[in-house]
């Protein structure tokens, strides 16, 4: 019997997984480039290229704004001068009646670029009739002032329902200094009746997704566009990158059909259409030859003293542009050490209290999203305390319900200290909208040390206040999401710090891509050494042995890999963010395909930087990931009335590169058939 016993035994053993326990710093690939010195102390900071202007000759009124809203600006939204952006936009949109495409580096103010001559041309409108005010209830035929009942007169299009809501916040507050001129959203994400009742109330101005609009256009009679004098199509790129093209074609038809012959006094006599966008790529070209006629390209140089606009562009791509004072630097990671690089970075960040407010982390894929968090924001040996703290509530925004419920929102352990504690947040595509709205309230009233690990969802058009430094644990998928990554700290002249992530060997080459993004062609990217970074960040103030921090970088690594071994949960999460990963890592575009190969990762050492120690033939997480389902629910009811909200995992899975992409990785490892990179 005890023969017997030992056999099972033995056969048990080996149907188990075998573990691969694999040393931190040993095998790891050697970087080709070098670490370069770092800046000298006294080296003259770099002036800001996308600040506001302030030699004290372009003010607001100078550029044709009446006192009441130039006042307004200054007092209540503390804007003393315009951007090099601002300046170009709103003399050229107040003094001319032509289509518009507007160019600039995010973070410059694009948004007050298009709005303020849209809501001073409202207001004019208003004033020219005598007695406007007192009239605005009266049903008369020829009362032509502004309010409720006058007609809608300018549409805003967005492609996401975050940068809808945020642009309206921005219009609500400008149009406290007109009241009488009202507008409304039509996003999807509520019943179709609420928003109909809302438009047959009476809007003038209206912010919408193309698709809930195309819906709205086909099937809402209240809706009368006759009046429309201006569209607005924001974030131009993502709008085609999404797959709206045909919405707006049907919006823009929709608009050429229903114009009103006869022209209104004091608005323009046809239709204004204004394109906004950082790049100049081939589809945005595509949606431009859609939606404007004989537009004038408008494009700021803070540098350029003649004060003519500037067209640049480069073959099918345009080159991108980066803030000046915007400091990147780079570290070339050896697979196995990216998640104890990652959080010694983060531990010295948020050393000391103050020196750093908030931090965004982008990740490629949903699924990694919620493996880090869950690893940062761990109870382990460090919290000495033993109470197990519960996920915060305090920075929830009031009417919601909290984003902590949903586990978006947490204490982080891995990051804080003593003096600085640190709150840290999640977001990705897969969570549903009024959880991913709550968490970016969250975060962004957050008035003390925080981190935001996401995908590209926040990377685009979102703005996030003191946002002091950005990290690209995994690299974008193009040099375009780079640019709207990065563009999330040094807005309107602030300083701001960017950290990338790259492999040994071919990824290297990516750094020459950066250096393209400045226009000072000498300009350089700090290279910074990974040993050091794990020194700082695990060694603390003692000066022990040199190698001390090894240790203790090592311990904390196979501390992580326990945790995750002793709970199921979080090694299914693991073993779903490396497959998911892996995924992502095979969709970056075909130009840069030799830098990011999949051919070229060493999947056992990657597997290491998510905590696992199963081969990597062995790891197969057959099925949805939890939640997907009912996120898949919720996209398909948008899809069927129309393409809304922030669904950037469905839509890129549906591209031709996903479908590649799973060809090759079929070749390196088995895995699910669920792919989600938002």
């Amino acid at each position: 019997d005890s023969g017997n016993t030992q056999g099972n035994q033995a056969h048990k053993n080996q149907n188990q997984p075998r573990e691969v326990i694999s040393s931190l710093f040993s095998f790891n690939p050697t970087p080709v480039s070098a670490v370069e010195p770092p800046k000298p102390e006294g080296a003259e900071p770099a002036k800001p290229s996308n600040a506001p202007l302030i030699d004290g000759i372009d003010t607001f009124t100078s550029l044709g704004l009446s006192q009441t809203l130039a006042a307004h600006l200054m007092t209540k939204l503390e804007l003393k001068a315009p951007t090099a952006v601002q300046k170009r936009a709103i003399s050229q949109l107040l003094k001319e009646e032509c289509d518009a495409f507007i160019q600039a580096q995010t973070g410059s103010g694009k948004t007050l670029a298009y709005l303020l001559p849209l809501v001073q041309r409202l207001i004019n409108l208003s004033r020219t009739n005598g007695e406007a005010f007192e009239r605005a209830n009266q049903d008369s035929s020829d009362n032509t002032a502004v309010h409720r009942d006058s007609g809608l007169f300018a549409i805003i299009l967005a492609p996401t329902r975050e940068l809808c809501k945020q642009i309206f916040v921005v219009l609500e507050q400008l149009l406290r200094c007109a009241h009488w001129i009202v507008a409304g959203t039509v996003i999807g994400g509520e019943k179709k009746k609420s928003e109909k009742a809302r438009l047959r109330k009476g809007l003038n101005i209206l912010v919408a997704t193309p698709g809930r609009l195309a819906d709205h256009l086909e099937n809402t009679k209240v809706l009368d566009v006759s009046n429309v004098r201006w569209l607005v199509l924001d974030e131009g790129d993502r709008l085609m990158d999404l797959g709206f093209e045909e919405e707006i074609q049907k919006i823009v038809r929709k608009l050429d059909e229903r114009q009103r012959s006869k022209g209104i006094p004091g608005l323009p006599t046809k239709r204004v259409t204004i394109l906004c966008s950082a790049t100049l790529k081939m589809n945005v070209q595509r949606l431009g030859d859609i939606s404007l006629k004989d537009a004038v390209h408008i494009q700021a140089d803070p540098d350029d003293e003649d004060g003519e606009m500037k067209v640049k562009t480069t073959g099918s791509n345009s080159e991108f542009s980066v803030p000046a004072q915007l400091k990147q630097s780079y570290a070339v990671v050896a697979a196995k050490l990216r998640l104890v690089t990652l959080t010694a970075l983060m531990k010295r960040t948020f050393s000391r209290k103050g020196s750093v407010m908030k931090t965004i982390i982008f990740v490629s894929c949903a699924d990694s999203v919620d493996f880090h968090f869950e690893v940062f924001s761990r109870q382990n040996s460090d919290n000495k305390s033993g109470e197990k703290e519960a996920k915060t509530t305090e920075a929830s925004p009031p009417n919601t319900k909290p984003a902590s419920i949903h586990g978006t929102i947490a204490k982080s352990t891995a990051f804080s200290n003593p003096t600085n504690p640190v709150t840290i947040y999640k977001l990705h595509g897969s969570l549903p909208q009024h959880i991913r709205t709550s968490t970016l309230s969250a975060f962004s009233r957050q008035s003390e040390a925080a981190v935001l690990i996401c995908t590209d969802v926040a990377a685009r058009g979102l703005d996030l206040p003191n946002v002091d430094f950005v990290v690209e644990y995994d690299p974008a998928f193009s040099s375009d999401d780079h640019l709207h990554r990065i563009g999330r700290t040094a807005r309107l002249g602030r300083d701001g710090r960017t950290h990338i992530f790259l492999l040994p060997g071919n990824e290297e080459k990516y750094v020459e891509i950066l250096k393209q993004g400045y226009r000072d062609s000498g300009a350089k990217i700090s290279h910074t050494d990974v040993n050091e970074t794990l020194k700082r960040g695990f060694g603390g103030n003692t000066e022990t042995t040199s190698k001390g921090w090894e240790d203790k970088a090592t311990e904390w690594q196979l501390d992580v890999e326990r945790w995750a071994l002793e709970n199921p949960t979080v090694l299914e999460m693991a073993r779903r963010a490396y497959q998911s990963h892996i995924r992502a890592y095979a969709t970056h575009i075909a130009s840069e395909r030799d830098m990011f190969n999949i051919k070229d990762l060493h999947l056992g050492h990657l597997a290491k930087s998510f905590a696992l120690r199963d081969r990597p033939a062995k790891i197969n997480v057959p099925g949805l990931r939890p939640g997907k389902e009912d996120t898949k629910r919720e996209f398909k009811a948008d899809r069927k009335g129309a393409r809304d909200g922030v669904q950037v995992n469905n839509a890129t899975s549906a591209s031709d590169a996903v479908r590649k992409m799973r060809e090759k990785v079929k070749e390196h490892m088995a895995g699910a058939n669920e792919f989600n990179i938002a």
